[in-house]
């Protein structure tokens, strides 16, 4: 039997990056609720709208709308000092973005407050700018950069402090939840390591207008039955508040 060589590499920054989000993710008590959404009548909407927003856009705002009126989508679970519950009074969506570093892909996280009370256009101008500005001029990405950069041991208790010691630093850092998506590539995540108490995640979009949409939880702060009325609420809010918005987008051009 061949006894193929193996040649030592040592992590780069994305790979370090990405370990430490698995780090902290496998701490939580992590469980996936799914439900299929029926959005013909959005994907209409969306396809006449101008300019067309995002889907990542679109699903981050109605999330959000529905996590202002259910406070335990806005807690958060630490450990530190004592085993305790944190309750967040505004929000942050962390949505999750790819961008080349180098020669490979890195995993960022990009920040948007409040998404619930800002426009879709609004919400997708910031997403385009995290997503095409050169990295040096988005200060969380060069910071998560500066940060990957220092030792393991150091990266550790960095993240550790921002996530169990400063409550205000954690929500600004990582968010209050994440949203994260493999559609663009045709695919759909089946098990989604998660920072938050909750993280929305979504398939591809058939023409037809079916999309699974998933949250994954933390179950030490939420329970099965809360997730799975706010997916069915989320349903509701795509097919009345978004979808009033994206037609008044396209009245808007017409006129």
């Amino acid at each position: 039997m061949p006894r193929p060589k193996c040649r030592r590499r040592t992590l780069s920054l994305g790979r370090r990056m990405t370990c430490d989000y698995l780090h902290f993710s496998a701490q939580g008590q992590t469980a996936t609720a799914e439900r299929q959404m029926q959005l013909a009548d959005v994907v209409a909407a969306r396809r006449e709208a101008t300019p067309r927003p995002s889907w990542a856009a679109i699903m981050t705002k109605a999330f959000a709308v529905v996590a202002r009126e259910h406070p335990e989508m806005r807690r958060v679970y630490f450990s530190f000092p004592w085993a305790h519950l944190g309750q967040y009074e505004a929000q942050v969506a962390s949505v999750i973005v790819t961008r080349r570093v180098a020669d490979e892909d890195v995993i960022f996280l990009a920040p948007l407050a409040s998404p619930e009370q800002q426009s879709l256009q609004a919400l997708d101008r910031h997403l385009r700018r995290y997503q095409e500005e050169p990295i040096e001029t988005i200060r969380q990405f060069r910071q998560a950069i500066q940060v990957a950069r220092l030792p393991g041991f150091l990266r550790r208790f960095l993240w550790w402090l921002a996530r169990n010691v400063f409550p205000r630093y954690r929500a600004s850092t990582f968010g209050t939840f994440g949203v994260t998506t493999m559609s663009p590539f045709g695919a759909k995540t089946l098990h989604v390591p998660s920072l938050w108490t909750a993280l929305l995640h979504y398939g591809a979009i058939s023409p037809t207008g079916e999309v699974p949409v998933g949250l994954a939880f933390d179950h030490r702060a939420v329970d099965g039955s809360q997730v799975g009325y706010a997916l069915l609420e989320m349903e509701q809010v795509l097919h009345h508040q978004i979808l009033t918005e994206l037609r008044g987008m396209r009245a808007t051009h017409a006129a």
